[in-house]
């Protein structure tokens, strides 16, 4: 008995501090893993806000370069005056599921004769050319992509060449 009694009074509380100083470095790792995980969730939230946006531009570059009835665009426009294209034409869309809108706006960039294999000079058909710019946005405007396409239509003629 006695020599439980003096093993008792030799300890001083070294295993308590020990004790003590892990748990509070494990509660800052804990704490910081969960700060690390918050800003990971953040961060792919943002990737998916933006790739919707993203896919809505691409969907409107699609539906002006198609014959699809969303396109009410008019390639086949006769400008006169290069300086001042009469030609810009916009196209709407929202998605079928409600998250993203785009807006896409049509330019005519200019005409110019193609080479062809016509065998008489000259007769070898035009292009019409145009720059589309389209812009997606979600629903809640968090994100939003611009992107540009160029078009190449047929013509009869070019009324001005490039």
């Amino acid at each position: 008995m006695k020599y439980i009694k003096l093993h008792i009074r030799e300890q001083k509380g070294a295993v308590l501090v020990m004790a003590l100083v892990m748990l509070t470095v494990l509660t800052l790792i804990g704490v910081s893993s969960m700060s690390s995980s918050t800003l990971e969730l953040k961060v792919a939230g943002n990737t998916q806000q933006h790739d919707i946006a993203f896919q809505a531009a691409q969907t409107i570059i699609d539906i002006a370069a198609s014959e699809d009835p969303l396109n009410t665009n008019n390639y086949q426009v006769f400008v006169t005056d290069p300086a001042n294209p009469l030609f810009e034409q916009t196209i709407n869309y929202a998605s079928a599921d409600g998250e993203a809108t785009a807006q896409a706006a049509t330019f005519w960039v200019g005409c110019k004769k193609n080479i062809g294999s016509s065998l008489e000079e000259g007769k070898a058909p035009a292009s019409n050319f145009f720059n589309v710019r389209a812009t997606g946005q979600t629903i809640t405007g968090s994100s939003s992509s611009v992107q540009m396409q160029g078009l190449r239509f047929p013509s009869a003629a070019c009324a001005i060449d490039l």
